[in-house]
């Protein structure tokens, strides 16, 4: 898979190349009244070669799921041999060494324009970090902390959220007390580079001198008598997918125009966010492979889909009832002839996460429920209704939990059954399906 991955690469590159000089060549054929340019030929034919393979390899890795599982596979097993740092997490409460974590992924900071997906949950993100914070508990931020496809400038982005009280200055609290981690993932690639972290985030005023973005983290747990202990695997979850893996060429060479196209058609870039049939596949496929690690003790923790997973317990269908309530609000406010702009912008987000074009004939969204508690999802922190998920470690237990609680109170909420003791999620994985 992964020399197949780099065919990709090199075709789209040579694709790359070849548009730009056959383009020119025929430009300037045209205008000398010269049409038998051989190398213009050649490089046109470079071009439409090369896009029907990666067009082909793209197409099979969307609609073949063994495909789209071993791509995936693929990435993340990269990601496990690179060498990601591994740090001990203490769970008895009786333990010195004990810790308690709080993972958040896929915030999706903007500079606070119409194209910003956080600003809705800004306030509560902001509050579970200060909830935190006081708590001592240790900071995972797992990719796309900030949305650097949609927004032309990181220095915009930082400058939107690094003053008092803002998100930046809470998370680099955490970092100047020692229980800060950072991943990236697809839509912030660009903290993959020393350089861009040292210019953004490691200024005095934020992470300072030092400061490191990793691709991944290993929080291994200690066994207790005869509970077999493990390996948290924290990635964002977003490798062996096409735009970060087989074109990663073109990812890097052109993702601020593919956020300028995701802000114009409103829509992702080849990504499972708003698309409930990619999302179930992406799921699987990572549920797949952390089954395929339970002999080594392994148990994912991921985002990148923004759908929560807890385990193996079923995984919660979208409820489109708050949309109904919005269409009911815009359409008496359009008989009183009173517009209500932010009701339909809420109302037309809330139809893009839980749209219904990709649900099948059935007209609703494929089962999820895996075989084994191997795999574990954040969700997100930039859900339309302005609530976050998170998974809690805390106490020796693994909590999905959401803020703002059912009331809209500043407080933690654990979502329904999705609670269990760590050191008993490791025993079941091990065990594997077949196990009692």
């Amino acid at each position: 898979m992964r020399i197949l991955t780099g065919a990709v690469q090199l075709l789209t590159l040579l694709a790359l190349v070849a548009l730009p000089v056959t383009v020119g060549a025929f430009l300037g054929a045209w205008l000398t009244d010269w049409w038998g340019f051989t190398p213009a030929w050649i490089a046109l034919g470079i071009t439409v070669g090369a896009a029907a393979l990666v067009g082909g390899y793209m197409r099979a890795l969307k609609r073949f799921q063994g495909f789209y599982t071993r791509s995936v596979a693929s990435g993340l097993n990269r990601v496990l041999a690179s060498g990601v740092p591994e740090r001990t997490l203490g769970l008895d409460p009786q333990d010195a060494g004990l810790e308690n974590v709080i993972v958040f992924s896929d915030q999706h900071k903007g500079i606070r324009n119409p194209a910003d997906d956080f600003w809705r949950a800004e306030r509560a993100y902001c509050a579970a970090l200060a909830h935190y914070l006081e708590l001592g508990h240790r900071l995972i931020v797992l990719g796309d902390a900030e949305e650097l496809w949609e927004t032309w400038s990181p220095r915009k982005v930082i400058a939107a959220h690094e003053g008092q009280g803002k998100s930046l200055v809470l998370e680099a609290e955490f970092h100047a007390q020692g229980r800060y981690h950072r991943i990236w993932g697809n839509h912030d690639l660009k903290w993959s580079s020393a350089a861009a972290v040292k210019k953004h985030l490691g200024t005095p005023e934020l992470f300072g001198d030092g400061f490191v973005v990793h691709q991944g983290l290993k929080l291994r747990v200690q066994g207790d008598g005869d509970r077999p202990g493990g390996v948290l695997f924290l990635v964002h979850g977003h490798q062996g997918t096409a735009d970060s893996e087989a074109i990663a060429v073109v990812s890097r060479l052109v993702i601020r125009l593919f956020g300028e196209l995701q802000r114009l058609l409103k829509r992702g870039w080849n990504t499972p966010v708003n698309d409930w049939e990619l999302r179930h596949r992406h799921d699987i496929a990572m549920s797949d492979w952390a089954q395929s690690r339970s002999s080594d003790g392994i148990v994912l923790i991921a985002g990148h889909t923004h759908r929560p997973v807890f385990g193996n317990l079923p995984q919660p269908l979208p409820d489109d009832s708050e949309i109904q309530r919005l269409a009911a609000e815009l359409e008496a406010a359009r008989q009183a002839k009173r517009p209500r702009p932010e009701l339909a912008e809420k109302r037309a987000a809330l139809a893009l996460q839980y749209g219904k074009k990709n649900w099948g004939a059935g007209g609703a969204p494929p089962a999820v429920r895996m075989k084994t508690p191997s795999y574990f999802n954040t969700g997100c922190c930039s859900f339309a209704d302005g609530d976050v998920t998170g998974l809690e470690i805390a106490n020796g237990e693994i909590r999905l939990v959401r803020w703002l609680d059912n009331d809209g109170h500043p407080k933690p909420h654990v979502l329904d059954g999705a609670r269990a003791k760590l050191r008993d999620v490791f025993a079941e994985v091990q065990r594997g399906p077949a196990g009692p």
